[in-house]
């Protein structure tokens, strides 16, 4: 087996942030890349269906998705921090260290019930933290990926 190459850990962050349910996500530990998947392209794969069927900007994943069905030397790593990442937890971890205890408690009653995430956004503009709000996140994200990283030794690149 080759050895494996370092992973930007600015692609794993972003594959986090914008993570959707019918999305799988590979890092190809030879070369570093981080490949989404759909679910859609996945069964595709798995079902061999013929690539014409697909456009051509569908075909590529289709076929990196049969690449990583058929791997058997460990090349593709699953990525996935979908059960760790819990952005509710993070929102009252950072409520909870603003040193305001109005904006504290106008933010921690915001955040419950339905439109819980809009009423959270709103707040975070009012009262002038949004941009500690996204670093707080950024910073939450990053931990929690280098950890990811660690337990699966994934060697990582800023």
């Amino acid at each position: 087996m080759k050895k494996k190459v370092p992973v930007k850990l600015d692609d794993l962050i972003n594959e986090i942030e914008m993570q959707m349910d019918e999305t799988f996500t590979y890092i190809n530990t030879q070369t570093g890349e981080v490949i989404t998947i759909t679910s859609k392209e996945l069964r595709a794969a798995e079902a061999e269906e013929p690539l014409e069927k697909y456009p051509d900007w569908q075909r590529e994943n289709i076929e990196q998705a049969i690449k990583i069905l058929e791997d058997e030397d460990g090349v593709y790593l699953y990525f996935t921090l979908r059960n760790e990442y819990h952005e509710y937890e993070i929102v009252e971890e950072f409520i909870g260290i603003l040193s305001d205890a109005d904006v504290r408690e106008e933010l921690f009653g915001a955040i419950q019930g339905r439109g819980a995430f809009r009423r959270f956004k709103d707040g975070i503009r009012e009262h002038d933290v949004e941009k500690q709000w996204y670093e707080f996140k950024e910073k939450k994200i990053k931990e929690l990926v280098i950890e990811w990283c660690k337990e699966n030794n994934v060697v990582t690149v800023e």
